[in-house]
């Protein structure tokens, strides 16, 4: 105990250091009070107990508004601040913490939510901190008890530390001033949402637009100490309706960015508006599909939705946490552990994932962050060469394997962990055709073996539109067919043997996971560019909710040479009993 006092007074120490980025930047009241309180954790010991040996300090001071429309008409409209603390204690040591273990958060550890009054001074901040730290160090010991306890009768296959070393970071930004004209921005949406007066097959429709401006504030016990912007803005457009059979419709446009200048321009939304109603347009009068088996080319935006969900969200592989005995944790592992160094693409396509990289052939890149949630710099790292898996995207919680973070901690997790996450992927392929060649390739496989048609996938329902109950029958049809959990697709296109392609609605995948990767034929010489926001999850909501993630995936077109869709064979609602009345011109 007395060698674990020594090394978090020493640590604290270097907490206290301002740097001269910091002291150039200017004082800060919020800093230098969460830095104040966090030397005070050094004073947290109950005799005989363990004592903390890592603390950390965080505080999102955001400014959030959010305005809501159809048909022209105004919904809602909403704007609050907010300053919402995060505190960390781990007690024990980094071999063995009160961390990973099933109720970790149950009896505390990490303390989190609640509301810090917007106009607090540095005394009333350091006041909700301890309090805080008080808390979660008291619910740490409980946690470690528990977990202590947990483990007197269980023989583990492989012991992991609880907490990987990494070196501090200090980056200050300088403080933002929030610059949003909230009227011009209503008038804006509300002209957007009047679109769908055009398209009455359109049943329901929003446009919704956010902006989120949020200064995340991080000292911890290892010399950290972070202040920077985390904003993010988006505009939200989705149209529903229901084909003659009763099958449920609906496409949905995402523009989204870290500035409010990343935006599109409005005209450019409004054709997002008009592509989005001429989509359901052309699904109605759309037949339904029948099961399919055979090559499918994945062409423009579907294929980096695609590669999201089947490699992206596959990369960071979570810990099981230690459970109680006989209660074993239901946890979804992803498709790619116990992977590393096998084939997962073809051997001429390789993968990297960069949040250093901020604009790609002159378009900024949505996924870029310069520090991640646990204070650590991201490094550009290659996760597939010729193929072949080479690396996870880890945080400071180690895994089988692996222990040391390379900065991919995106979202605080479970267990007392974070929650690794892609950023922006690129996937690149060495050897490729035109598109229209990769189009005659598809053909030739289709004459080859008979086939009356192929199928062509140009969208996909990322970020998800579907209806929870739509959500529900997809997540059982996956289970029962022994595939991953991949979103529907939206735009699917039959393709004859003399080129002539005809869309079709109602089908998913069958079988689908990140294996089926291996199955991917040739790639075109295009790349599309994918932005979307996440929540650490492989299938990402269109309103999310709560800290998110964001994501830029750029990816070529490319042929599979066999995949499997079906036939969706829900049992729909029943069509309104009279027709609509008329909504517009």
């Amino acid at each position: 105990m007395d060698l674990s006092r020594r090394q978090f007074a020493a640590l604290l120490a270097a907490a206290r250091s301002l740097s001269a980025q910091e002291q150039a930047a200017g004082e800060d009241e919020i800093l230098t009070a969460l830095q104040q309180e966090l030397e005070r954790t050094k004073s947290l010991k109950l005799s005989n107990l363990p004592s903390p040996y890592f603390a950390e300090f965080a505080l999102d001071d955001t400014y959030s508004y959010s305005v809501s429309c159809v048909l022209g008409a105004l919904i809602s409209a909403d704007s609050g601040r907010a300053r919402i603390p995060r505190v960390q204690i781990r007690a024990g040591s980094p071999e063995f913490d009160n961390t990973n273990y099933i109720f970790s958060q149950l009896f505390g550890g990490r303390m989190g939510g609640g509301r810090i009054p917007l106009e607090a001074g540095p005394l009333v901040l350091r006041r909700e901190f301890w309090l805080a730290a008080d808390r979660a160090y008291k619910g740490a010991l409980q946690a470690i008890a528990r977990k202590r306890a947990a483990l007197q009768n269980v023989t583990q296959q492989e012991k992991l530390n609880d907490f990987a070393p990494a070196e501090p970071v200090r980056y200050l930004e300088p403080r933002q001033t929030i610059q949003l004209d909230e009227a011009a921005w209503k008038e804006r949406t509300r002209r957007i949402s009047t679109v769908f007066d055009s398209f009455p097959q359109v049943l329901n429709s929003a446009v919704e637009f956010s902006a989120g401006y949020s200064t995340a504030y991080l000292v911890n016990t290892g010399g950290a100490a972070i202040r920077m912007a985390d904003n993010l803005f988006s505009l939200r457009l989705r149209a529903d309706a229901q084909a003659a059979d009763g099958m449920p419709l609906h496409d949905a446009a995402v523009f989204a960015g870290r500035h409010l200048d990343d935006l599109p321009p409005e005209e450019v939304m409004r054709k997002g508006a008009e592509e989005v109603a001429s989509n359901i347009a052309a699904l109605l009068k759309a037949p339904a599909g029948e099961d399919y088996s055979g090559p499918v080319l994945v062409e423009g935006a579907a294929s980096p939705q695609l590669f999201a969900q089947l490699l992206g969200a596959q990369l960071a592989p979570m810990r099981k946490p230690v459970s109680e005995p006989g209660r074993p944790v239901p946890m979804t592992a992803s498709e790619l552990e116990g992977r590393m160094g096998s084939r997962i693409l073809p051997e001429w396509m390789d993968a990297v994932d960069d949040p250093t990289q901020t604009v790609y052939k002159g378009r900024p890149l949505f996924g870029s962050y310069p520090v991640d949630v646990e204070g650590i710099k991201p490094i550009p790292l290659k996760v597939v060469e010729k193929g072949s898996l080479k690396a996870f995207l880890l945080s400071r919680t180690p895994i089988r394997g692996f222990e040391g973070s390379n900065g991919r901690a995106r979202l605080p997790g479970p267990f007392g962990g974070a929650v690794a996450s892609f950023s922006n992927l690129f996937v690149k392929a060495n050897e490729t055709t035109t598109l229209a060649g990769l189009k005659q390739k598809l053909i030739g496989m289709v004459q080859q073996r008979g086939k009356p048609y192929g199928l062509l996938i140009r969208k996909l329902d990322l970020p998800v539109a579907a209806s929870l109950q739509e959500m529900r029958t997809l997540a059982q049809a996956s289970g029962q067919r022994g595939g991953g959990m991949v979103s529907l697709p939206t735009l699917v296109y039959r393709v004859y043997p003399d080129g002539r392609e005809e869309l079709v609605r109602g089908l998913r995948f069958r079988g689908v996971n990140s294996r089926s990767l291996r199955d991917i034929f040739a790639a075109a010489d295009d790349e599309s560019v994918f932005d979307y926001i996440g929540q650490g999850s492989s299938l990402a909501s269109l309103s999310p909710t709560g800290y998110v993630t964001t994501h830029t995936i750029c990816s070529p077109s490319v042929l599979f040479e066999d995949l499997e869709l079906e036939k969706r064979t829900d049992d729909w609602p029943k069509l309104p009993l009279v027709p609509p009345p008329p909504i517009g011109g």
